[in-house]
């Protein structure tokens, strides 16, 4: 925030009367605080038809239960929308089934059952993370018994097949889940346990570790989309241009969201760094569908 606002900020603070701040919505009062520079994104949300369609509507009400009150601020509604975004992308493109690596709160697989896809996926034991915490009943029991505890460090094909049967799943993706372990941002790690790594260690785990773990799922994820940060943000082209070596029976290519959807998948308030798309596929009309939404880099 700017000197200049922050002065504003405290004129305005003390010209209003506290009866009419009390009356005023947290969404208005968060529009004024992004009009003067306070807050950078009031609600996270970006203004499009995609999101005011009736479809869009229902769902989002219905997932009310994820969301997290805050005093005196709205609802942080991009979690929503992303989520909306990427689970009707592949139901559009046909996918029947999705797994999500890092699935934490569960709405991204809400999003993904409402739209007809059967999702599962897996998430990082409590000892490791705090980010595990699915509101109750939110999710169909079939959902439910395809999740899975465990490191994707250490994921193997025998893991998730009791999941499934004998079937593959049609599409592995993320969302922000690698992100916490590539050095993006100027301090810290979003997983306790990387911040005891030195360097060198940080690097074998995002450039070897990871790379390895997704090769060993080719022959049960039929195709792979991760969101995770731009290419130059932590290297994390690196690591997504190594996991293409060990996948050659996969396309590779990496795409870049349209605006306004750049805008939703951004990785922090404060931090320029955006998130791009690492897609590896093998046919079919994940691509096509996704050209409404990003474009090739």
């Amino acid at each position: 925030m700017s000197r200049a606002g922050r002065a504003v900020g405290r004129l305005l603070g003390g010209a209003v009367p506290p009866a009419l701040r009390a009356r005023l919505s947290k969404r208005l009062k968060a529009r004024m605080r992004a009009l003067l520079g306070i807050e950078p994104w009031p609600d996270l949300a970006v203004r499009h038809p995609l999101f005011r369609s009736p479809e869009y509507r229902s769902l989002r009400a219905a997932a009310s239960p994820f969301d997290v009150d805050k005093p005196g601020k709205p609802v942080l509604e991009r979690g929503h929308q992303a989520s909306y975004l990427v689970a009707k992308w592949f139901a559009e493109a046909g996918m029947r089934s999705a797994f999500h690596a890092g699935f934490a709160n569960g709405r991204y697989l809400f999003y993904l059952e409402r739209l007809g896809v059967e999702a599962g996926g897996v998430d990082l034991p409590d000892a490791d993370t705090a980010w595990v915490t699915i509101p109750a009943d939110i999710l169909e029991g079939a959902t439910m018994r395809r999740l899975l505890r465990h490191d994707f460090l250490t994921l193997t094909e025998a893991d998730v097949r009791p999941l499934w049967g004998s079937e593959t799943v049609n599409v592995l993706f993320s969302e922000a889940t690698f992100e916490t372990m590539l050095p993006w941002r100027p301090h810290g790690a979003s997983v306790p346990g990387y911040l005891e790594l030195t360097a060198g260690e940080r690097h074998d785990l995002a450039e070897r570790r990871l790379p390895a773990a997704v090769a060993r799922q080719e022959g049960w994820a039929e195709n792979m989309i991760f969101i995770e940060p731009e290419p130059a943000a932590g290297g994390a082209g690196a690591v997504f241009a190594a996991c293409a070596r060990l996948l050659p029976d996969f396309a590779y290519s990496v795409w870049g969201f349209r605006p306004p959807f750049d805008r939703l998948f951004r990785l922090s308030p404060r931090h320029p760094a955006r998130q791009t798309l690492y897609t590896f596929t093998r046919g079919g009309r994940l691509l096509d569908v996704l050209r409404a939404y990003a474009a090739p880099l």
